[in-house]
């Protein structure tokens, strides 16, 4: 759904709670704290009395919508708006086009990202599944004055990409992707998370990373591509959609974003990996809005 539709569904604070009523109960109110159909309308309000437990409540209890002070037009709003940025959108750009502070943003883009969090389909990858690790982060000479200042004192000179975080990415030619931090990028970490996310019966593709090795003993097949002798392409085998992948993750977070912490980092992927998945999906408004609904405060 495009800002333009938003406008025209959604221009007062009721008829977003009655879209919001015939997603989640349609439009038949139930209560979230005894289970009971049987209600009464609250003269002049968006809000429901329960007659068995007496309890008042409307339909964005236990929701990312819950306690909001801002009308839900703006909830809205930000959420096709986020879908429709392919590379991220920030939490700046995001006040200034819904009309709140960067923080107020800030805070409806978490929640929002807590609805696109999980809930697909636990069917495995099958077919050929793409496996990389990519590194999030700067460069060390980017770093503030005080960081390079610290880490002369200490006597830590990293190397390769010790300094910058470390993601998995899987990718089933069927169209889904997964993405994952890691602690640390080696088979201890990355081999549990290929295991809970491919079928048995997939062929693997990766790069000759030594955290892949073996792989072959337990999936139908692994090719492996030499990348340092310039072997990118074996027939049908290569990793260019994920490898596309991380170019646009990458202008996302360096472009839009400029800097994620390690602790919001997955909460960021969860964004790319939903728009990714449903990137095909004319219905990826309403989806997220029933996860939304679904999606408990953070």
């Amino acid at each position: 759904m495009n800002v333009s539709e938003v406008f025209t569904r959604f221009s007062s604070q009721e008829s977003c709670i009655q879209y919001l009523e015939g997603l989640r109960w349609q439009n038949e109110p139930e209560c979230p704290y005894c289970k009971s159909k049987q209600s009464s309308q609250r003269k002049d309000t968006q809000r429901h009395q329960c007659n068995n437990c007496n309890s008042s409540y409307s339909v964005l209890v236990g929701t990312i919508f819950e306690d909001t002070k801002l009308p839900l037009f703006k909830w809205f709003l930000a959420i096709s708006l986020m879908l429709n940025a392919k590379k991220g959108l920030s939490a700046l750009q995001l006040g200034r086009d819904i009309g709140v502070n960067r923080k107020t943003a800030w805070y409806l883009q978490m929640r929002i990202r807590k609805a696109m969090q999980g809930g697909d389909d636990n069917e495995l990858f099958k077919g050929i599944v793409e496996i990389d690790e990519t590194y999030i982060g700067g460069a060390q000479r980017n770093h503030s004055r005080q960081k390079r200042q610290e880490r002369r004192e200490s006597g830590l000179n990293f190397t390769g990409m010790q300094h910058k975080q470390a993601v998995i990415g899987l990718l089933e030619r069927a169209g889904r992707i997964k993405l994952e931090v890691l602690e640390k990028a080696h088979g201890k970490t990355i081999k549990p998370i290929i295991g809970q996310t491919v079928s048995k019966e997939a062929s693997l593709v990766t790069d000759g990373f030594g955290g892949y090795s073996g792989l072959g003993k337990t999936y139908k097949e692994h090719q492996v591509l030499n990348k340092e002798k310039e072997e990118y392409v074996r027939g049908e085998y290569h990793t260019n959609p994920l490898e596309g992948f991380w170019t646009l993750l990458k202008r996302g977070i360096y472009g839009q974003y400029h800097k994620v912490s390690i602790r919001h980092l997955q909460s960021y992927l969860n964004e790319f990996t939903f728009k990714y998945n449903h990137r095909a999906n004319k219905s990826n408004f309403d989806l997220l809005l029933n996860r939304s609904l679904m999606s408990t405060v953070l």
